[in-house]
């Protein structure tokens, strides 16, 4: 028999979360653990983004096996967007979603800013950033888009950040570099060590 539950989800930055899914029995490893799962998290009571998956699981104390030896930006950038903590060697309470992941984040007026697609997201609990892994695609309202198989959403500083290679494509060119920081809205942004571009034609 299906249990459908809804439950308070915590990132710190967003209050008065919703999540509905199949609720299953949980495994030896895993607190939580879940199908077909839809969060709404919301912040001052406006929807900041939707976040789908077909399966999750959380964990208390959880060992994550990183390589952070090949990071292709500078310190500057990880300071001002407080990665470095995830450096550190040390146990962590995590969520994990996998299986097809699609985020939709709003701006305050309800529209959409940007969605991502990915295979895999860990979310570290009490923390305020989100971590995209493999197949990863962004795309923004003006069809800017792009791929990498990394990238980090601090939710509370509103910053994205890949410190992998990237694809960036424009309405007039595609970039290829190794390295991508930017705010919400696009705005500003920066790409690193920079290996080719391409142009498009015009009329």
């Amino acid at each position: 028999m299906k249990k459908f539950l809804i439950f308070i989800f915590s990132l710190s930055s967003c209050l008065d979360n919703t999540i509905s899914y199949d609720f299953l029995n949980v495994d030896q490893n895993s607190f939580e653990k879940a199908k077909h799962l839809e969060m709404t998290f919301f912040s001052d009571g406006i929807k900041n983004f939707v976040l789908n998956t077909d399966n999750m699981q959380s964990f208390n104390n959880y060992a994550l096996k990183k390589d952070y030896s090949q990071i292709c930006i500078g310190d500057s950038i990880l300071n001002d967007f407080n990665f470095f903590y995830l450096l550190k060697d040390t146990l962590r309470s995590v969520s994990i979603f996998s299986d097809s992941v699609l985020i939709k984040n709003f701006n305050n007026i309800g529209d959409s800013i940007f969605e991502i697609h990915s295979d895999e997201l860990i979310n570290y609990i009490n923390e305020e950033i989100v971590e995209l892994t493999n197949n990863v695609k962004l795309k923004n309202y003006e069809n800017f888009i792009l791929e990498t198989d990394k990238l980090f959403w601090n939710t509370e500083k509103k910053k994205l950040l890949s410190y992998d290679s990237v694809k960036i494509k424009s309405e007039d060119k595609i970039i290829y570099g190794c390295g991508f920081y930017s705010d919400h809205d696009f705005e500003n942004y920066k790409i690193f060590n920079i290996s080719g571009v391409i142009d498009f034609e015009s009329d």
